[in-house]
């Protein structure tokens, strides 16, 4: 049972402002009316609402889409069948256009947050509301602000910014420069205000470290983001799960690996998680263990060179399912064939057809422990520390521990690499882990694709360039 409900409400249509091309026409789930939706704590606080929902990646097609952005043009993963599968190909052989499905999907979600966070903010100053209200409200909108511009300059680059409700939405984009200042005085501004704990699935100043530590690593700041990561550290508030598989368990959902989580409900489409409907075989073939269960006709694959690449003792391989009989009773054999199933994510018995309510990981612990033992390497090459944070990770799954006396800070940094591997397959994260260190294109390149030094960022959608003559399309495309 979540302790924190997501209410999508969509702001009025006067209110639709930033990357849309036309006003958002949609169902309005409150009861709130606009002469009180600013005047009353209740009304910001549905906003407010709406903001996270769209930080939480709502929608069908959002909650999947940035796993798939980070995880098939990196070689992680590859898929088949159904109608998706052409979009899949596209992402792996790097023929992916600005009109793609899952890369259009992203930048109109997060910019309504962005959207919903800054009408927030230009409407908390009443002397109606609570000094605390008005305190912790702000810091959650430009926590919701920051992370959204965020995760949209890790897919497509410098940005428009939008700072308030009534900006123009015809913007031109910031510089690079410009973009960072914004989305790092976004969450450090947001952190100074955030309380210590919060309902799951909203922000706190664990969440906003998190996210200054990933945006600090992934800008290659490399003292800040270790300055960060230790600032999580010392919270005392994280762990890592004793167990691995505990950590994906629905039973065991806000555990105290999570440090950033997107919360997910089964029960509601727009808010549930797609993951295993477009990882498993459909039930007609593949035995799915709850009646209400369903997947689609898309099955998600790992490849043998990654399978065979744990240790032996590593029981995070535990996680793939390398084989299985069908429903007919014939053995199917996945390891051998490239389709091993990253079976990560446990089926959700309450699932309403293929919407499961697994939560989504953003940030966990163990990529706080990682992220600072990969920029201690960074800083000054391997060091007892940065080896003792990487055995946290590996001790947790029982693979065997790492030696300082057999490291350069090269041979390190690709061993770090890996370990992110293997921890976060099926998260989505190798994308940004490549990137990070110039890898993305050449490791493409290596693995035969046609891939070109432009496509280290996604096109921005189509849609807006032709709605937006001051916007300008990534170079290449």
């Amino acid at each position: 049972m979540k302790s924190y409900k997501i209410y999508i409400l969509f702001a009025w249509a006067f209110l639709s402002v930033t990357a849309c091309e036309e006003p958002l026409d949609e169902n309005i789930y409150s009861q709130l009316t606009p002469s009180t939706l600013f005047t009353t704590e209740d009304g910001i606080s549905s906003v407010m609402n709406s903001a996270y929902a769209y930080s939480h990646r709502a929608g069908v097609v959002e909650t999947w889409s940035a796993l798939y952005l980070g995880a098939s043009a990196a070689g992680e993963i590859w898929g088949a069948g159904g109608s998706i599968e052409a979009l899949w190909t596209q992402l792996q052989d790097f023929t992916w256009t600005a009109t793609h499905a899952q890369i259009i999907s992203l930048w109109p979600n997060y910019y309504y947050g962005i959207r919903d966070a800054n009408i927030v903010l230009d409407n908390i100053e009443n002397s109606a509301f609570s000094d605390d209200f008005i305190k912790t409200t702000t810091a959650e909108a430009l926590f919701v602000r920051g992370w959204c511009y965020s995760e949209l300059f890790n897919l497509y680059g410098p940005l428009p910014l939008y700072t308030s409700s009534t900006d123009d939405p015809l913007q031109a984009r910031a510089t690079e420069a410009e973009t960072k200042t914004q989305i790092e005085s976004d969450l450090t501004n947001a952190l100074a205000s955030l309380p210590d704990v919060s309902e799951f699935g909203k922000a706190n100043k664990g969440t906003a470290r998190a996210v200054l530590c990933k945006y600090y690593l992934n800008s290659k700041q490399w003292q800040k983001a270790a300055d960060m990561a230790q600032a999580v550290i010392d919270m005392g508030t994280y762990s890592l799960q004793a167990n691995y598989s505990d950590i994906f368990s629905l039973t065991n959902e806000g555990n105290s690996e999570m440090v950033w989580a997107l919360p997910k409900d089964g029960a509601v489409q727009d808010v549930a998680n797609n993951y295993l409907a477009l990882t498993y075989p459909n039930k007609a073939t593949y035995p799915e263990p709850y009646p209400n269960n369903n997947s689609y006709a898309a099955v998600t694959y790992l490849f043998d060179d990654f399978v065979n690449s744990f240790d032996p003792a590593d029981i995070r391989k535990e996680l793939i399912v390398t084989s299985w009989t069908n429903v007919s009773g014939v053995p199917q054999q996945g390891l051998g064939n490239d389709k091993s199933i990253p079976g990560k994510y446990p089926w959700d018995p309450n699932s309403v057809s293929a919407n499961q309510g697994n939560d989504v990981p953003a940030i966990r612990y163990a990529d706080i422990l990682l992220s600072r033992a990969e920029a201690l390497n960074e800083l000054s090459g391997p060091t007892q520390e940065a080896i003792d944070l990487i055995n946290q990770v590996r001790e947790r799954a029982q693979a065997p521990l790492l030696q300082l006396a057999d490291y350069d800070q090269s041979s390190l940094l690709n061993a770090i690499l890996q370990e992110r591997r293997w921890e976060f397959f099926h998260e989505g994260k190798n994308r940004e882990d490549l990137l990070r260190h110039d890898m993305f294109i050449s490791d493409a390149v290596a693995r035969g694709k046609n891939a070109t030094a432009y496509q280290a960022l996604y096109p921005i959608p189509q849609y807006d360039i032709d709605a937006n003559p001051l916007l300008e399309q990534n170079d290449g495309y």
